[in-house]
């Protein structure tokens, strides 16, 4: 019997081959998008589970107080650990690292820049990186080891063994490998090329006795099974008032590993936004298979009235056409797996992950995703195959027309396609609109005519010569026609070090204040064409600018609540010396516009070592291109270590809005491929629609009814549908949307032209599906369609 259904399903599937190729291609498209918002949703949300005892690891950092509420901070000071793990015995491990930054690494004649990271040495103790060779207990015990990554024992070593082996850091440290690490998760929050042992004589040659002094580590602790992270928070405070003095004190919090990254990208909010998406996009698909399946049921009233007449119950032709149903279902979900690993690659490129899809070694996501495509299957077929069951023989077989059933059912499944494909367009527009708004807003410098180049004094082979050696490349670079300004800093727009130093402010010193710094040159406002509201830049080669002259930006100003900063100081807490406040700046973005203008304080660096971390170059826009080539060339001709980089602040702020962009691209696809299906709804709704009323038509055009008539009179209906979906859909929307644009300081207005324009699209693609079958219908002979009355 079985077997007999599954001839008789194939059979009606290949008879008609534009029905079943329309419907097995929605759902496969849509299971496909599901496929991979889901993979990329399970690596967004197990970011970090990896880790052997994931849940008994935390982040350690600590909040401070800002004019605009209280500010995360995530560096902690060194000794923090270590007194932890003293003071409270639910601790098990606590570790630290350090990110240096990039180094040179060598061998020979080989030498790249690669990433450094400090740790303890009981860092493998509390994460499990993969480490393939080498003991991980005991790989970071010596003070020259190191552990680097596979693709760094690669370029080194290629085939050989690198254990043993000695690699030169940063030009003068030697250090042997003691470990190679395996490929690191894709959701992992961190990434490693080279780990190195953090080595507490280094930092308390670098803090002297006072280790509490300066705050550089990400540090970690782990629990004990069953210990209770709420019992432990409110007691870490205790350490802040026992070890930090009072004017830097803050809040000590904890946060589970699991939920770092989100903390740091926000993505697990997309992760659901996109969730929201693929489940939107398989109700769309499942009520276009019931609409079409609905449709096509139509023309098959004849077999379905034989069948009766033979003694096919209902039952077994629920079962059939239940049946015919799944096959698709299961060809659309195989279909469906395909299409997402032939697409991953590109969808790796949008999301900025390295996603791997492995059905086999999955078998959780496996079933999650056969039984998704299974219960897809069942809901679609069982609306078409109890409609087509209810048909009467006798009445079919006479040849009586098939009443369509109730209309307002299959009117209100394409209300609801219409309901989430407006709102996903609706969505996508006010992103897209966001996401201009942030690449075109006016930073308040010039972002497109300086150009920067990144210029560190380690990295330089001989430090002694290096500063000696920047400068004259600065003042080579002001003797090439079409630069115009050239200034250096340890900070740029788009990239200002996150560094953070304690002031009091003159004559209201009950408040301290936790502002960031910054290091640049005598002109680096005029490179930038930042304003200075009042006051003076630094002055070149200024001894006491140097020594106690800062600027400030307009939001400092605006927090100490002055009107005016002349004849003003700032003090430091402890030392109690007095800076003199020369100039003030107006307000310029250094980040992305998800945040306000910080207050800035900018000392003079004058042509120290303290000023060179990036170079910036004003140039001339119609000398561009001559001047880029003749830098390069200087670059050369000076003999630098390192490659030759630049870029402009424009490229980077751009940068800054990735995860939207990516977001937004996957949410475009997913919206197109949308708005396709609920066409094919409208399109199957259309075609039903038609086959009812072809007599009525036929008989309005014997009366003297125009095609133009008969269209405008068909498509009205189907009108009203896209209307009333739009309500609901721009209510959700604007709540959605509204909801998502909170996370930007700097943001658009939901305007109403947005939804008018989503409005008209969605209506003019509803009119063009439609008008095919109205125009079909009113060039149909009437003779045809009346001959058998």
């Amino acid at each position: 019997m079985i077997k007999n259904y599954l001839k008789i399903a194939f059979r009606n599937i290949l008879k008609h081959k534009a029905y079943s190729l329309i419907n097995i291609l929605g759902l496969a498209g849509s299971l496909a998008i599901t496929i991979l918002i889901i993979f990329y949703a399970q690596s967004v949300l197990t970011y970090d589970q990896f880790h052997k005892d994931s849940d008994q690891i935390y982040f350690m950092y600590r909040d401070r107080a800002t004019e605009n509420g209280r500010m995360d901070v995530f560096d902690t000071w060194y000794p923090l650990v270590d007194v932890a793990k003293e003071e409270f015995s639910m601790i098990e491990q606590g570790t630290r690292m350090v990110g240096t930054g990039n180094t040179w690494v060598e061998l020979d004649d080989k030498r790249f820049e690669q990433q450094m990271t400090l740790a303890d040495s009981n860092f493998f103790k509390v994460f499990t990186f993969p480490v393939i060779k080498g003991d991980p207990l005991t790989a970071l015990d010596e003070p020259n080891s190191v552990v680097i990554s596979q693709e760094v024992a690669q370029k080194f070593f290629g085939d050989e063994d690198p254990l043993g082996k000695t690699l030169r850091f940063g030009f003068s440290t030697e250090r042997v490998v003691t470990g190679v690490l395996g490929k690191i998760p894709s959701n992992s929050s961190y990434t490693f090329d080279c780990i190195a042992p953090l080595s507490a004589t280094l930092v308390r040659e670098q803090l002297g006795d006072n280790l509490w002094r300066g705050s550089f580590c990400d540090s970690f602790i782990k629990l004990r099974a069953g210990a209770d992270p709420d019992q432990l928070r409110p007691q870490l405070n205790i350490l802040m008032e026992k070890y930090v003095v009072e004017q830097e004190r803050g809040n000590f919090l904890i946060l589970p590993l699991e939920d770092l990254y989100d903390k740091i990208t926000g993505q697990r909010k997309y992760a659901h936004i996109l969730l929201l998406v693929a489940l939107g996009i398989l109700v769309i698909a499942i009520i276009n298979f019931t609409n079409l399946a609905t449709a096509q049921s139509m023309l098959r009233t004849r077999e379905v009235g034989v069948r009766k007449v033979l003694g096919a119950n209902r039952h077994k032709l629920i079962s059939q056409f239940m049946g015919e149903s799944m096959i698709m279902s299961i060809i659309a979900l195989i279909l469906g797996g395909l299409l997402a690993e032939l697409f991953l690659p590109k969808f790796n490129e949008l999301v900025e992950m390295d996603l791997e899809i492995r059905y086999l070694q999955d078998p959780d996501f496996l079933m999650l995703i056969v039984g998704i495509g299974l219960l897809v299957g069942i809901i679609s077929g069982s609306y078409p195959a109890l409609f087509v069951s209810r048909f009467e023989p006798g009445h079919i077989l006479k040849g009586g027309q098939v009443k369509g059933g109730k209309m307002s059912v299959r009117n209100t499944l394409v209300t609801i396609q219409f309901v989430l494909a407006i709102a996903l367009m609706s969505s996508v527009g006010i992103i897209m609109k966001q996401i201009d708004f942030m690449k075109n807003h006016d930073l308040n410098f010039d972002q497109d005519n300086v150009m920067v180049i990144p210029l560190s004094l380690r990295d330089f082979r001989d430090r002694d010569t290096a500063l000696p050696r920047i400068i004259s490349f600065r003042n080579e670079l002001k003797n090439i026609a079409g630069v115009t300004e050239v200034t250096g800093s340890s900070s740029v727009p788009g990239n200002y070090t996150r560094s953070y130093t304690l002031f009091l402010a003159e004559g209201k010193e009950d408040v301290t204040l936790d502002w960031q710094v910054a290091v640049v040159d005598h002109n680096f406002f005029e490179a930038y064409g930042v304003k200075m509201l009042e006051g003076r830049s630094f002055h070149e080669g200024s001894r006491s600018d140097f020594d106690r002259g800062v600027i400030l930006n307009k939001a400092a100003l605006d927090q100490i609540g002055w009107k005016t900063a002349e004849g003003k100081k700032l003090i430091f807490p402890r030392s109690r010396d007095e800076l003199d406040i020369i100039g003030v700046v107006d307000n310029f973005n250094v980040q992305s516009l998800r945040d306000p203008v910080q207050p800035l304080v900018h000392y003079y660096g004058g042509d120290s070592a303290r000023s060179y971390r990036y170079v910036s170059v004003k140039l001339n826009p119609e000398a561009r291109a001559t001047a880029l080539q003749e830098i390069a060339a200087t670059w050369e001709k000076m003999g630098f270590d390192q490659a030759y980089e630049y870029y402009f602040p424009a490229e980077r702020f751009k940068e800054l809005y990735a995860t939207e962009e990516n977001v937004a691209s996957v949410l475009t696809f997913s919206m197109v491929f949308a708005v396709l299906i609920a066409c094919l709804g409208l399109y199957a709704l259309a075609s039903f629609s038609v086959m009812l009323k072809t007599k009525e038509i036929a008989i309005r055009k014997v009366l003297g009814a125009s095609i133009s008539w008969i269209v405008a009179s068909f498509s009205k209906k189907y009108l009203m549908i896209v209307l009333i979906a739009a309500v609901p859909a721009c209510l959700l929307a604007w709540y959605g949307m509204n909801s998502w644009l909170q996370d930007f300081a700097y943001r658009i207005a939901i305007g109403a032209e947005i939804f008018i324009i989503t409005i008209v699209s969605a209506g003019l693609i509803a009119f063009v599906t439609v008008a095919y079958h109205a125009l079909k219908a009113g060039f149909t002979n009437p003779v045809e369609s009346l001959k058998e009355e």
